[in-house]
């Protein structure tokens, strides 16, 4: 192969990584993190424009921030179509990304999600949502459900709340869903307050 070829072939390469740090006008979230607990700082990056959000997970990058051509150890497309509110670093290691929907309209929740790293993948370590949401019934007036639920799914145990009571516990045990896997059709059903709701 001619160097001219051997130069070509390194572009188109080059052009098929992804480059988040280079996302132009995208809104990024970026954080450091030991996600792998091996004690060398990783970095997460969330970025999102007007659809859903992508994330990228950089391993053992250390302090410095990872280069535009330093090719991510993770990507999942897709995470959520809710707008991203934060990025944190909770204990041992995980990962909590928040989001909402509405963002505090009359019609709202927001959702957090926890991934952690165990076993060479990354999982679905937890997930929480709270709701505020007002529905116009039959004889026009104005039905606010309000609740949320916690899944730990490290531990297998959940709770769920409704009408500002207190969380009662889940019955059955949850399972760490593989991060590649994860979608809303993964959330627990007690997490879907919409569920059998009707305007009668």
């Amino acid at each position: 192969m001619t160097t001219a070829l051997h130069h070509a072939a390194w572009l188109v390469a080059l052009a098929a990584m992804p480059v988040p740090a280079l996302a132009g006008d995208k809104p990024a979230f970026e954080l450091s993190l030991d996600i792998d607990q091996d004690g060398t700082m990783d970095r997460a990056v969330v970025i999102q424009d007007d659809g859903p959000a992508e994330l990228y997970i950089y391993l053992g990058v250390g302090a410095e921030k990872p280069g535009p051509w330093r090719k991510p150890d993770f990507v999942r497309k897709a995470l959520t179509e809710d707008r991203i509110l934060d990025l944190e670093a909770k204990g041992k290691g995980s990962l909590a990304i928040t989001s909402c929907f509405g963002c505090g309209a009359s019609k709202s929740t927001e959702e957090t999600l926890t991934i952690v790293y165990r076993h060479g993948q990354f999982m679905v370590g937890g997930y929480s949502r709270s709701w505020d949401w007002g529905n116009r019934t039959s004889d026009d007036t104005v039905e606010t459900m309000l609740g949320d639920c916690d899944i730990n799914y490290l531990t297998g145990k959940g709770t769920v709340s409704r009408d500002l009571e207190k969380g009662k516990p889940v019955k059955g045990r949850f399972k760490p869903v593989p991060l590649k896997d994860w979608s809303y059709e993964k959330r627990p059903k007690v997490c879907d307050f919409l569920a059998g709701w009707t305007n009668d």
